[in-house]
């Protein structure tokens, strides 16, 4: 049984959790606030990788959310633990992913390698700029037997666009047997890594706060976790073997009742 600790790291699913495309759910901004002005840390946790963590520091700050860049971790943060742990740091990487993650990558050294021949391994992110040269070139590596690497495993990004999970099946189809090596974002356990690091707590320190089962919960219950499952106004999902600490009709209502420290946390 986990050994939970006092609450120190109040994480938040974005979309869904304390907005709805891009509009701030009722009492969003003020419990930020909240946080803001308590002991415990935030973050912002998004599986999302189409943009670099800079860029949603800003589409948050427009919003009104009170943010800096130590407060926002994406899954291509966890992908350059992940990356730097398999020995692919130096390596020539393709990466499928837009020019901005690109551009992003290489600022933390891993350039993308254009080459699809002499491209030693792969990395897939969100890529909403992915055509069809792009699609020939990851086949032709995944068909050469290249390592492939994920930044998420989402399957859908909300409102029904294409995600890494779709690309991966993708790839399956091709080359049957196809395996990846490794997966950076929830539920998977490379962010975990970035959140020890950057806010210096444990696991049982943390608060996992989202609206998914298959993504906040099991990273929730994955590393040892606190969690609490957000609604909005959402049917109760099936939650399968993820039992959250509590369930939160509504994000609104973690002000008061569902307050970490009210619930002894």
């Amino acid at each position: 049984m986990t050994a939970y600790g006092k609450a120190k790291l109040i994480l938040f699913d974005l979309d869904g959790t304390l907005y709805l495309d891009g509009v701030p759910y009722p009492g969003a901004r003020e419990l930020l606030q909240r946080l803001k002005e308590s002991d415990m840390e935030y973050g912002f946790l998004t599986n999302n990788s189409s943009i670099p963590p800079c860029d949603y520091c800003e589409k948050l700050r427009r919003i009104g959310f009170p943010v800096e860049p130590r407060n926002v971790v994406t899954s291509g943060d966890g992908a350059l633990v992940m990356l730097k742990a398999h020995g692919l740091m130096g390596k020539r990487l393709y990466i499928l992913g837009t020019e901005r993650f690109r551009g992003w990558m290489a600022s933390e050294g891993f350039p993308h390698c254009d080459d699809v021949e002499a491209a030693q391994a792969l990395l897939v992110a969100f890529d909403k700029e992915v055509d069809y040269a792009k699609l020939t070139a990851v086949t032709r590596l995944v068909l050469r037997g290249v390592p492939v690497y994920a930044t998420h495993p989402d399957v859908l990004c909300p409102p029904g666009i294409p995600d890494v999970g779709m690309f991966l099946e993708f790839f399956r189809a091709a080359r049957p047997g196809f395996v990846v090596q490794a997966i950076a974002g929830k539920p998977h356990r490379w962010l975990c890594h970035v959140l020890q690091e950057r806010f210096q707590v444990q696991p049982g320190e943390m608060v996992m706060v989202g609206d998914r089962v298959s993504t906040d919960l099991a990273f929730a219950c994955n590393n040892g976790m606190r969690s609490l499952l957000v609604r909005n106004g959402e049917p109760m999902p099936l939650l399968g073997n993820c039992t959250p600490t509590a369930v939160v009709p509504h994000i609104r209502q973690m002000l008061d009742e569902f307050w970490p420290r009210n619930l002894g946390w």
